[in-house]
């Protein structure tokens, strides 16, 4: 945990290190002549205890953290002891960096779900404004067609800078950043400066950090307060978004609400401006409604899969509004966005089940993405009534381990609870054995519709060699990760690859059959 607010730092004091400070280092292995070492205590290690690699790889000067910590006179650099560095880092970047967000337009989303959608069609609809956009988040950091893999969904407060000012450098107009809890909480986002905030939604999730929803929803507003805000987008259909709206009527920044509840609409246009989704169309082939704005309203239809991506694609639309897009060429950017990996992206279809991988990992998004799937096999039943298409719904999921072991229970009844056919299977279980977490996933499951099968390639097949056409199948939990975490390593593995090459081999079974 860092100090709380991005508090100032008197940036003066880094000429007392009497050398030029160009690039910064937190990592003590990336270090190279000339570059500057910030040492401060991170959650698994404290970087002011390998000040010496850092000194024999180069570093011309050191700024490490004072708190508990005595500087060694036999360290023979230049050196700054700053109290509660870590807080701090961020706004030293920023500095050393040139202030690169104060000449960018930068989006933060934040939210439970929803933030890596969001982000990447914010992008997509500004490039294709002519409008150039970089992403920050969990799929990669840089431009749509060429990013860079990251370990955190925000990066550290250092890399942030480092990548803002090169964005900027390589003529980036604007920046969607998707903003984590750990993110604002850990003080990576101090030192920037944010032009719009934009809530997703809010729901139960990493409370193994923030131990409550309460702490948890409290870290997220935050970023709805943050200096200097031009514009603050709110999704009006969530309890937090009504509430910031109730703490920002006061305030200087200006609000965009949205969402599809029209009563909340009609209460909320007396607070702020707002945008109003109607007349919702869903099925497998894409996403159909109608919007209004200020009198104004446009019909919005894009290949996108659920209800819960058109409630994203407002929130773009309103991100795209504070962006000084008009409203008319702001829906018709969004026609043509892409489906993002790992995020509702569909597989199969014709003569062989749909398959969905889904990112989903949280029992909202579970919950929201089975009950999605659900009314369009309703919907497929009715209009198919005269043939034998039954339309089951398969799902397979696991859970994290050494993540929030709350969550594993409640993952395990939605599941059951909305899918026909449930296979608990092994995620990312770290250090964990994949047994417990199953375990712990079916506690409080009352239905006999799962079975379990810790091999997640082989629990995938067995669901999609069991379905037939018109069913769907749900791969759940790891989206877009291209690896397994096991025993502290990364192993090869992606379900989208997984899908298709089993859809093919399954097709080509059938085809020798015939």
């Amino acid at each position: 945990m860092v100090e709380r607010s991005n508090k100032l730092f008197d940036c003066q004091q880094l000429e007392k290190l009497g050398v030029p400070i160009e690039n910064l280092a937190t990592d003590s292995r990336v270090v190279q002549t000339g570059d500057t070492f910030l040492a401060f205590a991170g959650k698994k290690v404290d970087a002011r205890k390998l000040i010496p690699q850092a000194i024999a790889a180069g570093a011309n000067a050191v700024i490490w953290d004072s708190l508990g910590f005595t500087w060694n006179s036999q360290w023979r650099v230049p050196s700054l002891g700053v109290a509660g560095l870590r807080g701090k880092a961020g706004l030293i970047a920023d500095h050393v960096y040139g202030h690169p967000s104060r000449k960018l337009w930068v989006v933060g989303f934040t939210g439970t779900n929803g933030k890596t959608s969001c982000s990447h069609w914010y992008a997509q609809a500004m490039n294709a404004l002519q409008k150039k956009t970089a992403v920050i988040g969990t799929l990669g950091n840089g431009f749509i067609h060429a990013l860079e893999t990251t370990a955190h969904t925000t990066p550290d407060a250092v890399l942030l800078q480092k990548k803002l000012a090169g964005f900027l450098q390589h003529g980036a107009e604007n920046v969607a950043m998707e903003v984590s809890s750990h993110g604002i909480e850990q003080g990576r986002i101090n030192g920037t400066t944010l032009s719009v905030a934009v809530l997703t939604n809010l729901s139960r999730d990493h409370l193994d950090y923030h131990k409550d929803m309460d702490a948890y929803a409290a870290t997220k507003a935050r970023l709805f307060f943050w200096p200097n805000l031009k514009y603050v987008v709110l999704n009006l259909d969530d309890i937090l978004g009504i509430e910031l709206l109730q703490q920002l009527v006061r305030k200087s920044v200006k609000v965009i609400g949205y969402g599809f509840k029209k009563s909340v609409a009609n209460t909320a246009s007396e607070q702020c401006q707002m945008i109003y989704g109607s007349n919702l169309k869903v099925d497998l082939q894409g996403v159909e409604f109608d919007i209004e704005y200020q009198g104004n309203r446009e019909k919005l239809k894009a290949d996108l899969v659920g209800k819960f991506n058109a409630v994203n694609l407002l929130a773009v639309v309103a991100g795209l509004l504070a962006s000084g897009v008009a409203f008319t060429d702001a829906v018709h950017a969004l026609r043509y966005v892409q489906p993002i990996a790992g995020r509702m992206e569909k597989f199969g279809g014709g003569d062989q089940p749909v398959v969905i991988v889904d990112y989903a990992h949280t029992p909202d998004a579970l919950e929201k993405v089975l009950m999605t799937l659900r009314e369009m096999l309703n919907a497929s039943r009715k209009v198919k009534e005269l043939n034998s298409v039954t339309g089951r719904l398969y799902c397979v999921l696991g859970c994290g381990g050494e993540r929030d072991k709350g969550k594993r229970q409640l993952i395990g009844e939605v599941a059951t609870r909305f899918a026909d056919e449930v296979i608990f299977t092994s995620d990312n279980p770290r250090s964990e054995d994949p047994c417990d977490i199953i375990n712990d996933m079916v506690v409080g499951v009352n239905s006999n519709n799962y079975q379990t099968e810790i091999n997640r390639e082989l629990a995938i097949y067995q669901s999609i060699s069991s379905a037939v056409t018109g069913d769907i199948v749900l791969i759940a939990g790891k989206g877009h990760e291209v690896y397994q975490e096991i025993k502290e390593q990364k192993i090869p593995f992606s379900d989208a690859a997984v899908v298709q090459q089993i859809l093919h081999d399954l097709l080509g079974k059938k085809i020798g059959q015939i």
